[in-house]
């Protein structure tokens, strides 16, 4: 997972005008952070429910910054 993803998940965290842009304007919420193709596939598929789920599963690696192999 890239750093602008790592960014997009902490600011849906704690923004929740921009959570609801992530899930209403994907397109627009995702300006300025380079993410993948594959990243942007996976934010896709993700709905309010789930993502909870999904940042949960990261963990201290979304408030640290720190994903496998790089910390």
């Amino acid at each position: 997972m890239s750093e602008a993803l790592d960014q997009v998940v902490e600011r849906a965290i704690s923004d929740k005008t921009y959570r609801q842009l992530l899930f209403k304007d994907l397109d627009k919420a995702l300006e300025g952070y380079p993410v993948s193709d594959e990243e942007r596939t996976l934010l896709e598929n993700l709905d309010e429910e789930n993502f909870d789920e999904f940042a949960g599963g990261l963990g201290s690696r979304t408030t640290k910054g720190i994903w496998p192999g790089t910390g």
